[in-house]
């Protein structure tokens, strides 16, 4: 089981809401949502704000197209502004006895199941990331999500099998087209992160990582996570370029990272493959590119964030 955590349910029904504590880990709790949606935030600014608040509004609503349209519920769920007006409330109420339960002013991730009956939210409080976190290891998996654009409570639980690969130091699976071998695999996502890829493209520019290009899942392919769509705002402003679904072999790949809530942008350090996980290549974790967009992501965290 997990460590206590804060949920705050509300129920369409009798508008009623009711906090508790519960002994649940963050994907347990997504696990046990039944059918619906859901997304994942985080807090930024001692627990005051959430990270791009406004973004994972707009995926309620795209998810609840795809997923909830037929089902009982809401009577609004297109606006963004029903979602905001909804979801505050709650979240100041699941902050607060983070707080109380001696949370302080931590980050905390925010889970919102959303289902035809209500809502329901898990607060958890982050730990701070320690020298030996700022790098991780991924193996790469053969897959694809057969329904990549929406956030679907069945994902969350088809991918279990696939989570108990992760055993450290593997912080993550990304599935890919063929996992058996390094010679340009088109990769596609992790079970909870986007996965990117850096390739050398010239030496001698300045900044150091204009000498880089950015390569990602094929468009249309994947969950385009909140980080990742902030990650390609940046690559947009820098004049970084971004190529979709490029077959680049894994010895021309100068970095790597995933990205999601709460990782942010983390470096990868190692690329584990085979059919038995029997290979693995290493990437240079410091990479100028990888750590460009890092630093811009936390620079961002407030600007990008709205107040609760």
């Amino acid at each position: 089981m997990g460590a206590a955590t804060a949920i705050v349910d509300y129920d369409y029904g009798s508008r009623q809401v009711r906090e508790h504590t519960e002994e649940v880990s963050a994907k347990e709790f997504v696990r046990g949502g039944g059918a619906g949606i859901y997304t994942s935030m985080r807090t930024v600014g001692g627990g005051r704000r959430v990270f791009l608040f406004d973004d994972h509004l707009q995926r309620i609503v795209d998810s609840h197209r795809l997923v909830l349209a037929d089902s009982a519920g809401p009577a609004v769920t297109n606006d963004t502004r029903h979602w905001a007006a909804l979801l505050r409330p709650l979240l100041r109420r699941g902050l607060a006895l983070v707080r109380a339960g001696g949370g302080g002013d931590g980050e905390t991730k925010i889970t919102v199941l959303v289902g035809a009956a209500g809502v329901r939210v898990q607060f958890v409080p982050l730990q701070p990331v320690t020298p030996a976190e700022a790098a991780c290891w991924v193996r790469l998996v053969s897959g694809r999500r057969e329904h990549p654009t929406a956030k679907s409570l069945e994902w969350a639980r088809a991918r279990e099998h696939l989570e108990q690969l992760i055993v450290p130091p593997i912080n993550d699976v990304v599935l890919v087209e063929d996992a058996s071998c390094a010679d340009a695999p088109v990769f596609y996502e992790g079970t909870s992160s986007n996965f990117f890829a850096v390739r050398r493209v010239a030496h001698g520019r300045s900044p150091e990582y204009r000498n880089f290009e950015l390569l990602a899942a094929p468009r249309d392919s994947v969950l385009l996570g909140t980080i990742m769509r902030l990650v390609l705002r940046i690559c947009d402003r820098d004049g970084v370029a971004v190529v979709h679904g490029a077959r680049a072999p894994m010895d021309a790949w100068a970095g790597a990272f995933i990205s999601s809530t709460s990782r942010l942008v983390l470096p990868v350090e190692r690329v584990v493959y085979g059919a038995n996980a029997e290979h693995w290549w290493p990437l240079d974790g410091a990479n100028a590119l990888v750590a460009h967009l890092r630093d811009s992501v936390l620079g961002m965290a407030v600007e990008q964030s709205a107040e609760i």
